[in-house]
């Protein structure tokens, strides 16, 4: 039996994919986790052939995820599974160590041949994220400014980071939940491939953001 360990921070999306790999027949789900700081400790007890990783995770970036993960086990097989596709995403998660890239919205038999092929020792993105970043090899698009592809709250969130705010903090300022804050800032990360909130604060003097006006409205 393949070993796998899921990591994703959806309870359904976990579900259904270890539904689909149980009928299978070829796989043994070892580990399921929703947090990307317990991913290298399930990875190292569990070894298993195949890691099923999204990107957004609840606590952590999911392209440092996979970095520590081929650090400490790298003979395990690495396939992004996201809701996203970003500029530069795929050449992140393809340079910390992934192996393929399909999107959750793909059929399931889109995921299984994905499986087999990275576990053939094939780098694999699916055809839905091929013409997403606009090239049927896989590279990213170019030529996009970063900035603009934050949405309006996004950029709010980038703002605060800067000052120095927590997620709760920019929970009640805003009055969205934790959650939702943290789902922010992790989506902002992933869309710019940065990885704490020293990198955002950079980022966000460096963009002009940090001196911009507050955006109202919730989006």
């Amino acid at each position: 039996m393949i070993k796998v360990v899921v990591a994703e921070d959806h309870a359904l999306v976990r579900q259904g994919i270890g539904m689909l790999l149980a009928a299978s027949g070829e796989f043994k789900l070892v580990a399921e986790t929703a947090l990307g700081s317990e991913v290298e400790l399930l990875v190292q007890f569990h070894r298993p052939d195949l890691l099923l990783l999204d990107l957004a995770l609840g606590d952590s970036s999911g392209i440092e995820v996979a970095r520590k993960v081929k650090r400490v086990a790298p003979q395990t097989r690495i396939l992004v599974v996201t809701g996203n596709v970003y500029p530069g995403s795929v050449a992140n998660a393809f340079a910390s160590g992934a192996d393929g890239f399909v999107l959750k919205h793909e059929q399931g038999n889109e995921l299984l041949g994905a499986i087999h092929a990275v576990l053939s020792g094939r780098r694999y993105v699916s055809p839905q994220v091929a013409k997403a970043i606009g090239s049927s090899t896989g590279q990213p698009a170019r030529g996009v400014d970063n900035s603009r592809v934050l949405t309006p709250r996004e950029q709010q969130i980038v703002r605060m980071v800067a000052k120095g705010c927590s997620n709760q903090e920019i929970a009640d300022t805003l009055h969205i939940s934790v959650l939702t804050a943290r789902k922010h800032r992790q989506n902002v990360m992933l869309k710019l491939d940065l990885h704490n909130g020293a990198e955002i604060a950079a980022y966000a003097m460096k963009s002009g953001l940090a001196e911009a006006p507050s955006v109202d409205g919730n989006l």
